[in-house]
């Protein structure tokens, strides 16, 4: 889906979220062109659902099952959301598929679905943007992870 395309869903399906703000780009990101992985675009009118407040947590380490890792221990309010979606990006090189498997294995095994219930909760994966390129501040080996979080915004 093009990136205008998805602008266009975001203010659909929540109008009053700033264009310019950190959630509304990672939004674009998420469900824009050039992950590995296809995404659900229902996902998204379930995530920006009636009265939800959003966060988004950057973290990056030395492999995607560190940044989960640092998700559950560092940032415990994401127990309470309602959704999660949440994209790595590959260091530079080839993706290690079975890294970003371990990954997801230790979110499900340090959460159940009864603990969380996340929904949605939908993963994907982006590569680097060039791994010939040289990396700013050594994130050519960094794995991350960026989780967009939707919490209830209550009455």
């Amino acid at each position: 889906m093009s990136p205008t395309d998805v602008s266009a869903l975001i203010k659909k399906f929540s109008p009053l979220l700033d264009e310019n703000s950190e959630v509304f780009r990672e939004l674009a990101i998420f469900f824009g062109e050039g992950s590995k992985i296809d995404v659900h675009h229902g996902d998204l009118s379930k995530f920006l659902g009636r009265k939800r407040l959003y966060r988004v947590i950057r973290l990056k380490g030395e492999s995607y099952k560190d940044c989960v890792y640092q998700l559950i221990d560092d940032h415990p309010e994401s127990m309470e959301a309602l959704g999660m979606l949440r994209y790595y990006k590959a260091p530079a090189g080839p993706v290690r598929w079975e890294d970003v498997e371990a990954a997801e294995i230790a979110m499900g095994k340090e959460l159940t679905v009864n603990a969380y219930g996340w929904m949605p909760d939908a993963w994907t994966l982006f590569e680097s943007s060039d791994a010939r390129a040289p990396q700013a501040d050594d994130d050519s080996k960094t794995h991350q992870m960026v989780a967009i979080l939707a919490f209830d915004y209550g009455d």
